[in-house]
C-alpha cells in the first residue's frame, strides 16, 4: 500500500474526522431503526436513505482507518534543503513564461493550491521532488510541457 505523508496536524485531522465519523454510528442505527417501524422496506425512502446514509459512512470510516495505518510523519522544521524534499520551499522559474513561483512540498493533508502548498502526489509534487538547486523539472500536461528551474530550496514554516 501507498505510504502518505502528513504533518503532526494533518495526523491529528485524520483522528479527528474518524472520531466524529464513528460518533455519528449510533445516530445511524437510530434512524434506520425508526425507519423500519414505518412499514414496507421495499417502498420506504427514509430506511433506504439511512441505509446508503450508513454504507457511506463505513465506507469513509475504511477509508480513513487505512490511512492512519500507512502514514510517515514528516516536520518543516527538519526538512532537508539539500534537494526539494517533503517540507521544503523551493523557488522556481518558468523556463518560457520566466515567472517565478514559490512552492511548498507538502504531504496529501496539507495541500492548498490558493497558499501554493502543493502535494507531494501531485504531477508538479513528483516532478519537483529530489530535484536540486540549478536542475529542471518537467511537468507533463495532457496538452503541454512546463518546465521550471529551481532557483532556491528553504525549509518551509
Amino acid at each position: 500500500m501507498l505510504t502518505r505523508y502528513v504533518t503532526v496536524v494533518g495526523k491529528k485531522k485524520l483522528e479527528d474526522e474518524l472520531a466524529d465519523l464513528l460518533s455519528k454510528r449510533s445516530d445511524i442505527a437510530r434512524q434506520i431503526k425508526e425507519a423500519r417501524e414505518f412499514g414496507d422496506l421495499k417502498e420506504n425512502a427514509e430506511y433506504a436513505a439511512a441505509r446508503e446514509a450508513q454504507n457511506n459512512l463505513e465506507i469513509r470510516v475504511k477509508e480513513v482507518e487505512a490511512l492512519l495505518q500507512n502514514l510517515t510523519i514528516f516536520s518543516y522544521k527538519t526538512a532537508d534543503t539539500s534537494a526539494v524534499n517533503l517540507g521544503t520551499a523551493v523557488l522556481v522559474e518558468n523556463m518560457s513564461t520566466k515567472k517565478r513561483e514559490t512552492y511548498v512540498v507538502t504531504g496529501f493533508m496539507e495541500f492548498d493550491i490558493e497558499k501554493n502548498y502543493i502535494s507531494n502526489e501531485s504531477p508538479k509534487g513528483k516532478a519537483l521532488l529530489g530535484k536540486k538547486v540549478g536542475e529542471v523539472a518537467i511537468i507533463k500536461t495532457p496538452v503541454s510541457q512546463i518546465s521550471l528551474k529551481i532557483l532556491k530550496i528553504t525549509r518551509a514554516e
